[in-house]
């Protein structure tokens, strides 16, 4: 490499970073703006927000449903390495205290990011002419759930007698929860909630 290529070489890098932080401020944005206004949001409004000219926005996004499935797959994304994590983490320990790691590790996700969980619980139960698609958070989250329970079923902490269900009915109050807090703006009320939702599905299946 020679002088002058050394000196070229800081400048992509540069540009990379910075496209990479305007989209950052974009999405960030698009969170706030989405949750306010719906599916509907004006791009205008979510380039205001983030900064930046509405050129620079379609620069980044083809549309407004290619910067809402963009902004649902990198906030799905983190949860889910978040979540890998404290199971690889907590993985061989008693089942009760595998699946409060998952559920404690959802919901904190949830209240630090409470904008984009409202837009999920949306996504994933309405299908609009605006946004057609399923995000699916809730299914990634229902992977996790069955692995964990398989494994309960096999250590000897759960029943194997109706556990083809176990995984729907844990998603399906972990979902309620969620669009509770949603609705009520009460995120803060989930680690209760969670100890109620260990009690009431625990109960039934352990052995």
């Amino acid at each position: 490499m020679n002088r002058d290529s050394a000196k070229r070489a800081p400048a992509p890098r540069l540009r990379a970073r910075l496209r990479e932080a305007t989209g950052d401020a974009i999405r960030a944005a698009a969170e706030q703006v989405f949750s306010e206004q719906g599916f509907g949001a004006r791009m205008e409004d979510i380039a205001e927000r983030a900064g930046v000219s509405v050129g620079t926005l379609y620069n980044h996004f083809e549309d407004r449903n290619a910067l809402l499935l963009e902004l649902i797959r990198v906030r799905r994304e983190a949860l889910m390495t978040r979540v890998d994590a404290v199971l690889t983490k907590v993985e061989g320990r008693a089942f009760q205290e595998q699946l409060r790691a998952l559920l404690d590790t959802t919901f904190a996700h949830f209240r630090e990011h409470a904008r984009f969980f409202a837009i999920v619980m949306q996504s994933e139960l309405v299908r609009s002419a605006g946004f057609p698609q399923k995000a699916g958070t809730l299914a990634e989250i229902s992977t996790r759930m069955e692995r964990l329970i398989q494994r309960g079923v096999a250590s000897g902490e759960l029943r194997r007698e109706g556990s083809e269900f176990y995984a729907s009915l844990l998603l399906g109050m972990v979902r309620g929860l969620l669009m509770k807090a949603a609705d009520t703006q009460r995120s803060d009320e989930l680690q209760r909630g969670a100890d109620v939702l260990l009690q009431v599905f625990l109960k039934g299946i352990e052995v």
